[in-house]
């Protein structure tokens, strides 16, 4: 009696394991099903988007996001909404007339985020004609981040600038002392360590990862480009493009925390943001170190640096002033940019 009772367990045991495992390939099958429909569907989307025709988009001829804000972020912005329809985007910017290496920097940024494409969408781009802007176009490591000639990659001369890529979303100590001693010694013809300097960087890359919503958290890229004027100065242009300072997770909880009493615009948070009521990041990173932003906007007050700014969202910032202005179009991202210069006050 026993026996047949275990032999009818052991009997139904086998059975319910061969259906789970009838289950589970029949599952499998369906899933690379799936998978080969989805690259058949892929490959013939590509296709299709491929025979298209390639739509020029001409850049403004001052292409400087510090100088002409407004122009060159509808710009961007009209060139990833086309890119968003699946269409071949070429970024024609050889006729500009002014190029500054905040641009630059946006650029490489756009070039390499995958949000920016779309799913389809694709983009090429040109070089500026002018001898001068061809030469710092040439030269600020563009090139080491896109498709190019060997020619244009040869061109860059990395013991003048410094254009780095962040690919493990954190901050990255060895790579902010470089930044900073390519300008204090380009500028003040020293080595020594100028922590101020470097503590505005490091700020700089701890506040990304909190441009970001819930589901990009961790995952935005920044990038620093640091180039040294022949003027003498050293500008820096540390760039990301998440959803920007006012749309972050903080100041959305300082949004919602204060039902935008009195707040008709982001604008108005600019004073709070720069005076430290908001927090630029989460709590758990303060361990990295400072204050976020106002500790960049502390230290942009000093003598040796010269004209400072955030631009994020529909919003940007004098550092040097602490004036905010409104955009017009709304720029999906934070740039911060501030110059390292000689001290004026000591001659």
């Amino acid at each position: 009696m026993r026996k047949s009772k275990r032999y009818k367990a052991y009997k139904h045991q086998l059975s319910r394991e061969r259906s789970e495992m009838k289950k589970r390939h029949l599952l499998a099958i369906r899933r690379r099903r799936r998978r080969l429909l989805s690259r058949k569907l892929d490959i013939a989307e590509r296709k299709r988007v491929n025979e298209k025709k390639d739509i020029t988009k001409v850049s403004p001829s001052n292409f400087s996001l510090i100088d002409n804000t407004d122009a060159v972020v509808s710009y961007i912005n009209d060139c990833k909404s086309l890119l968003h329809k699946k269409e071949k985007v070429i970024m024609d910017i050889e006729n500009v007339q002014n190029l500054s290496p905040d641009a630059i920097a946006l650029l490489v940024a756009c070039a390499n985020d995958a949000h920016f494409y779309g799913k389809y969408g694709k983009l090429s781009g040109n070089a500026p004609k002018k001898p001068k802007l061809l030469k710092l176009f040439a030269e600020s490591g563009f090139y080491k981040f896109v498709s190019s000639s060997k020619l244009m990659k040869s061109a860059q001369k990395q013991d003048v600038n410094l254009l780095h890529k962040e690919s493990h979303f954190q901050v990255q100590p060895e790579i902010a002392k470089q930044a900073c001693l390519y300008g204090t010694k380009h500028v003040f013809s020293s080595t020594e360590p100028f922590s101020d300097l470097y503590e505005m960087i490091v700020e700089a890359m701890s506040n990304t990862n909190n441009h970001a919503n819930k589901k990009q958290a961790g995952t935005t890229k920044w990038w620093l480009y640091t180039y040294n004027d022949p003027d003498g100065k050293t500008c820096y242009s540390f760039i990301d493009l998440g959803v920007g300072i006012f749309d972050s997770l903080p100041v959305s909880k300082y949004k919602k925390l204060t039902n935008w009493i009195g707040i008709s615009h982001n604008v108005d948070l600019v004073q709070d943001l720069l005076d430290g009521k908001i927090k630029s990041r989460e709590i758990i990173d303060n361990n990295i170190r400072g204050k976020g932003i106002p500790q960049i906007a502390r230290n942009s007050q000093q003598h040796v640096f010269g004209r400072a700014y955030i631009i994020s969202n529909d919003v940007k910032i004098n550092l040097k002033t602490r004036d905010a202005e409104k955009l017009k179009s709304n720029f999906q991202g934070t740039c911060l940019y501030w110059e390292l210069i000689k001290d004026q006050t000591n001659g």
